[in-house]
Parts: structure tokens; sequence; C-alpha cells
């Protein structure tokens, strides 16, 4: 890069949030009031509707600070996310801590499954070609006999057609009703969040924290989560949890949506950023959920969800272990070191989970052999 690139990269800034109806010459205007702005560009669809974030370039660097000194900044009455685009490359943090973009990699790619086995990547890319351009197609077969697998994976080349595809649903292949997912991506990959389906997030403060505020804070209210989130779906109920004794937040909470696909589509994206805040989402599962999550191993959530009931388990199990070893060791023996082993460690294991904390909603983490297959195609 020159060093007039290298200058210019300096002086310029990242605005997200943009309404959609803002243009580069309300930029000009509003930024113009800190310093000379040379540049403005929003970023756009191929259609030219606005992705809702755009880029400023200041003429020096005074102006550029001073703009950043005289946060917040509402622009047609939407608040705006400022960032410095220097701070911004792929080196600079989570690439998922970035502000929302509609067209991001991750939206980009779709799972097809229940596909008959005789079905081609070319049916499958005459059938959906109908909803966008289509990248690529790619049946996933056995090594072996090289047959089919019976599920696909569709690359678009905009992030819309999935979201088209998507709100057509069902979609009908010789006489099978298919299965169409957003892909996992491969920061999802071993988490319930790739397998199990729910029409609830969870919201919170990052697991890896970066530099600025994060979870939900005193200053946000239902409002602006309905907002935000909106843009991703229809919302039926926002929740943020308080403490019983202050009333203050506790930094996390829930929103129900009335579609899967809007939870799957957030989830995707991981962090958000709202009002300057960062937020992770994730699928918020119940109990009954986690226990339908079988093989690939116990995750975190189940093993904390289920292990309510291991103590009978257990005293079972001692029990039976002292039956079959007083046979041979002596009947007493057996029967004291099974009934009170099993009598122990059950009653200790099911008396301790049921401490409080243990709530019916849960964000968790655990092995999907789905989740793997899904992501790793």
């Amino acid at each position: 890069m020159s060093s007039t690139g290298k200058d210019d990269q300096v002086r310029k800034i990242f605005v997200g949030g943009l309404d959609y109806d803002t243009v580069e010459a309300t930029l000009e205007q509003y930024f113009g009031q800190w310093g000379p702005v040379s540049e403005c560009t929003i970023k756009r669809f191929p259609d030219g509707k606005s992705r809702g974030f755009g880029f400023v370039t200041f003429g020096s660097l005074a102006a550029m600070e001073n703009c950043f000194e005289n946060q917040p900044h509402t622009i047609d009455g939407k608040g705006v996310d400022l960032r410095k685009a220097a701070d911004s490359g792929p080196n600079s943090g989570s690439e998922r801590s970035k502000v929302y973009d509609p067209e991001a990699r991750e939206l980009k790619k779709l799972f097809v499954g229940s596909l008959d086995y005789t079905t081609t990547e070319e049916e499958l890319n005459e059938y959906f070609s109908k909803y966008g351009d289509v990248i690529s197609v790619a049946i996933s077969k056995y090594p072996d006999s090289g047959k089919s697998r019976g599920f696909a994976f569709v690359t678009f080349q905009s992030g819309a057609s999935v979201d088209e595809v998507q709100q057509t649903r069902p979609h009908v292949m010789k006489g099978r009703k298919l299965e169409t997912k957003r892909a996992t991506p491969k920061h999802l990959v071993g988490k319930p969040e790739s397998q199990v389906s729910t029409t609830k997030i969870f919201i919170g403060p990052p697991e890896v924290r970066a530099k600025g505020h994060s979870g939900l804070s005193e200053e946000i209210t239902d409002e602006d989560l309905t907002e935000y989130f909106g843009q991703f779906g229809n919302l039926v109920k926002v929740q943020q949890m308080r403490w019983e004794d202050s009333g203050k937040k506790r930094g996390y909470g829930y929103i129900d949506f009335d579609d899967e696909d809007s939870v799957d589509k957030i989830v995707l994206l991981g962090v958000h950023i709202v009002k300057g805040v960062r937020l992770e989402a994730k699928k918020g599962l119940n109990k009954d959920q986690l226990k339908t999550k079988t093989g690939g191993g116990m995750n975190t959530g189940n093993r904390m969800g289920r292990m309510g009931s291991v103590g009978p388990v257990v005293n079972n199990m001692g029990g039976n272990m002292g039956g079959n070893m007083g046979g041979n060791m002596g009947g007493n023996m057996g029967g004291n070191m099974g009934g009170n082993m099993g009598g122990s460690m059950g009653g200790s294991m099911h008396n301790n989970m049921k401490a409080p904390g243990f709530g019916s909603f849960m964000p968790n983490r655990g092995e999907s052999n789905m989740g793997n297959m899904m992501g790793q195609m």
C-alpha cells in the first residue's frame, strides 16, 4: 500500500447500524461538522439497497479524533456504531465481533437434508438457482461406494438468497420434503447449537471479552433489543434478567422469535453490537431439548440438566453390585459394599445437583456429531 493509501486508512472510520434509507450525502453532511471529509461510501447490495454500514474518510486525523471524542452519534434517528477502519482488520480481534453484515460469509451457505439418493448436483443447482446465483453445490457421498449420503451444501453468491430459501419453506424435490438449514460454521462445531432447533436465544457478555463494554447494561432497553434483533425476524418476547433484591440487571437475557431460522441466523454471527455494547448470542435450550440431543457423547448442558436423576441410578448400581459380589464374597460384605457405595454416591450426586443456580434455560456447550458433520463438510 502506498503512503497515501496508508494515510487514508488511518483517517478512515467504519460506520455501522445505519438506517437503510441513509445516503452518502447525509453522511458527508453529518461528519463534516467535525472537519473536512474526503470520501463517504455506503456499502450496497447488487440491487442498490443499503447493507446498513459504510465508511467515511476524514481530511485530517484531528477531525477523525474530534468525531470519536463526541460520541454517541445518531444519524437519521438511529444510533450508529463507529470504529477506526485501521482497527478492523483480520488481526484486530475476533472476526465475529464485527457489526452485523447481511452478506457475511457464514450467511451464504445452506445445508440441504432428506435428499432422494438419486438427486444430482445439477438438479439441486437448477432448483435453487431460482433464489439467486449459486456458486457451488456439493452432495456428500460415501468414500467407498460414491453413493449419496442424502444431504448436500449449496453456497450462494448472496446471503439474501439463503434468506429467501428459508422464508419459502418447505421445499419438495422428487416427492420428498427437504430439510433446509443454515450450514454450521467451524466456530459452532461440537456445540448443541448445530443440532437442536429452538425459537429462543440467550444473550449475554461474550465468552472471550474484548475491549469495551459487554453484557446487557442498564442503558440497553427492551426497545433497543427489539429494534436491533428485529432485523432478523419477528420477536415474540424480550426478557432481561434482574436480581430480585436490587432490581439491577444481571447482564443477560432471552429473546423469543416466531421462527427457528431467525435464531439460527443470529447464532451463526456470534457476537452482536447493540448501542456500542458487545452481546454474544447462543441458543436458549431447556432441559427437555438437551435430553433429546443424543449421540456423539453427552455435553456439559446435558450433564447439568440430567444429573438430578443420577442418584437413583447409581444407587441401583450399588445394590446390584452388592448382590452379585455377595454370591462370591459373602452376602453381608457384598450387600454392604454395594448398598453403602451406591447410596452415598447416588445421594451425594443427586443432592448436589439440586443446588440453586440450575435454571430451566441455559446456554450450553458440548459435542455434536451432526454439528461436526455439518461444519466440516
